[in-house]
């Protein structure tokens, strides 16, 4: 090879080279636009059998939402999310044994998970509402909406564009109860008596009771039974188990 070739051979390859890196410049390497293309990856934890196979089939149709899993309970849904770190869980608020979407995100982010979560739930209730704003990144969704506006507050989400969606300025459906009377309200909906209330919220009994009472007045009822039955009926509680 003469140097008259070589020194063509050398600026091609130089020409060449040029051309990549103001390629990788303009649209990203190789395996940033793979990155790109891959669809995220969901995991479901419901127990409601049709609900999920008709959320599977909707995600089958999309390019960009993969549904890698599905659970039908609490330990088996976290276990999947351990084994999968989907970039995206989408649980329901009800689930068997007692156990809750919001309980489930609480125990995968005390494990260190944090890709978004989505709760369902066919009753977007305050004390729904509030127990999704203590966590982070998690959002409450109605089960109610349709399973394609589902999927795209499902893509808002895995974005960012959803960390405040569930924000709400009234909590307590317009009653005027403060967040310590929700707090003994919601412990009242799940059968505690005060005493079990005072350790539950390091309150002494007198407390819980005065409390109780201004919940009465408020809801403008005489009894626990009628409290309860208001304040579900009005949306503020979740109706019990």
């Amino acid at each position: 090879m003469d140097a008259t070739h070589l020194n063509r051979s050398q600026n091609g390859g130089s020409r060449f080279r040029a051309k990549s890196e103001n390629l990788q410049l303009c649209c990203g390497t190789a395996e940033e636009q793979y990155m790109k293309t891959k669809p995220d990856r969901v995991v479901m934890i419901d127990d409601q059998i049709s609900f999920v196979d008709a959320f599977g089939l909707a995600l089958s149709l999309t390019d960009d939402l993969k549904l890698v899993g599905r659970a039908a309970e609490a330990e088996e849904g976290i276990d999947l999310c351990t084994a999968q770190a989907p970039d995206l869980v989408v649980t329901d608020y009800r689930l068997p044994d007692g156990q809750t979407g919001t309980k489930i995100a609480a125990e995968l982010r005390s494990e260190g998970f944090t890709a978004p979560i989505i709760v369902l739930t066919g009753f977007l209730a305050p004390q729904v509402q509030r127990e999704v704003e203590a966590l982070d990144d998690v959002v409450a969704i109605s089960k109610d909406t349709s399973i394609q506006n589902i999927v795209t507050e499902m893509r808002s989400t895995i974005a960012g564009r959803n960390r405040a969606s569930t924000r709400s300025t009234c909590l307590d459906g317009g009653l005027g109860l403060t967040n310590a009377e929700l707090e003994v309200l919601e412990a009242l909906n799940t059968g505690a008596a005060p005493n079990e209330i005072s350790e539950l919220l390091h309150l002494s009994v007198h407390t819980v009771r005065g409390r109780i009472k201004s919940i009465y007045r408020k809801l403008s009822v005489g009894s626990l039974g009628e409290a309860i039955a208001t304040a579900t009926r009005l949306g503020v509680l979740v109706p019990p188990t």
